[in-house]
């Protein structure tokens, strides 16, 4: 069973594939206007290619980018990918310091996921296998997943050989194992997708697998069925053969989703409605039933945030707690007459009864927990929660948690814990209860 890899609110390796789309520009004015450009698109994380950026060897330039990249997309995850020229990309970089490039961003703590070409040992000769699992470690350190890849843009190799790559990646301790392949006929594209299936039955690893060009097509759209987890798209300019309309693409994934999940025996009857203290993982367990069950997610802060044009610190500020309590009641009316979909309740939207009746109502409601050491862990330095202002300890969090605990315990159908647990493991479990209230 694959492992996912959460970055941020989007979980790798769980659901239909991952939209990643790229980010490819020779300057900052460029690369800063199609970030911003990126809101009209439909993807779950951004590749930020630094091999087309002018300056893109100098770490400190590519730190400087990504501090600018991380202003625009705020909680999406990005991707560092430098790609050598001997793997397909725009400039040459030798393996130290391409190597030293990599270790340098991950310090920053500014991307989720670096790129780190299986090459690079290789280009650095007898001591490169060392230097690049030396990297690799540097790197997670740092706390960035590793995306392990291999380029092969003349031909496809044979199964044993991609195999053995996949194989040597695991070795390396990467996080996610990734190979693109260029095919010279459909044979070639079976190859690939064949290895893919055979290493997602061994690897607890996500994967990510293409073969490029009009011929590999298919393998951008079929992951699901084959075992990889992210597919890239364009926004724009694409950074690789073959790559699909962003927005075209999620048309097909999500009916091939549609097509493989659950078939007929979905717990989704009606709403979900996911309630719990701030921190509880709330938005991340929302988004992992989402691609399971292939319905919409809604994330109530969120939407308050769009349709009030204001941030929710702002409106308390301005207006007061009331007020902000009245626009949740409004909202959680509408999503009662809006289709099936999970709901990640705001941490007090359970305060009023009228609330808790709208969501019996039309939906079942699912309470998460975590002891209050786990919740201050995950909310930590976040200056985005009001309720929280001189109360961020183990104490004030456990206070609150006190106060709230009823009116928690009398909303909620079933209670699922969510200390040292991955949000696949608790969507399962609600899965689970759900099909079980069914029979």
């Amino acid at each position: 069973m694959t492992e996912e890899v959460v970055v941020r609110n989007c979980s790798i390796g769980s659901g239909r594939p991952k939209i990643c789309v790229p980010i490819v520009a020779g300057t900052r004015e460029e690369i800063l206007k199609k970030a911003k450009e990126l809101n009209q698109q439909p993807f779950d994380l951004v590749e930020w290619r630094a091999d087309w950026y002018e300056k893109g060897t100098d770490p400190g330039e590519a730190v400087t980018i990504l501090k600018d990249l991380r202003k625009i997309l705020r909680d999406v995850p990005i991707l560092f990918t430098f790609r050598t020229k001997e793997e397909g990309g725009e400039q040459e970089l030798e393996g130290k310091a391409y190597l030293e490039l990599n270790c340098q961003v991950a310090e920053s703590r500014l991307a989720d996921l670096a790129d780190i070409e299986l090459s690079a040992g290789l280009r650095m000769g007898q001591e490169g296998e060392k230097a690049l699992k030396e990297a690799v470690r540097s790197i997670r350190r740092q706390g960035m997943a590793v995306v392990m890849s291999s380029h092969d843009f003349e031909k496809t190799p044979d199964s044993k050989e991609l195999m053995n790559r996949f194989f040597r990646m695991e070795e390396l301790e990467a996080d996610i194992l990734k190979i693109a392949v260029m095919p010279e006929s459909r044979e070639d594209v079976l190859t690939l997708l064949s290895a893919t299936s055979q290493m997602a039955d061994h690897t607890s690893r996500p994967l990510i697998t293409m073969a490029m060009g009009p011929l590999g097509v298919i393998s951008r759209m079929a992951g699901e069925a084959f075992g990889s987890a992210i597919t890239f798209a364009s926004a724009g300019k694409a950074s690789a053969p073959g790559q699909i309309d962003a927005g075209k693409l999620k048309q097909v994934l999500e009916i091939l989703h549609e097509g493989m999940a659950l078939k007929g025996s979905s717990p989704l009857q009606k709403r979900i409605f996911i309630i719990g203290f701030m921190g509880t993982g709330k938005t991340t367990v929302s988004a992992c039933l989402s691609e399971k069950l292939g319905c919409p997610a809604v994330e109530m802060d969120q939407r308050l945030r769009e349709e009030s044009g204001m941030e929710i610190t702002d409106i308390f500020e301005k207006y007061g707690e009331e007020h902000f309590r009245d626009l949740e009641t409004s909202l959680i009316r509408s999503i009662g007459t809006e289709p099936p979909c999970v709901v990640s309740c705001g941490g007090g939207a359970v305060l009023r009864p009228e609330n808790v009746r709208m969501m019996k109502d039309t939906g079942v409601v699912v309470l998460l927990t975590a002891r209050p050491e786990t919740v201050l862990s995950r909310v930590k330095g976040d200056d985005s929660r009001p309720n929280l202002k001189g109360r961020m300890s183990t104490e004030g969090i456990a206070g609150l948690m006190e106060k709230r605990r009823l009116a928690y315990e009398t909303a909620a159908d079933m209670t699922v814990e969510t200390d040292h647990r991955t949000p696949d493991e608790i969507g399962e479990e609600i899965m689970s209860a759900l099909r079980k209230k069914q029979t």
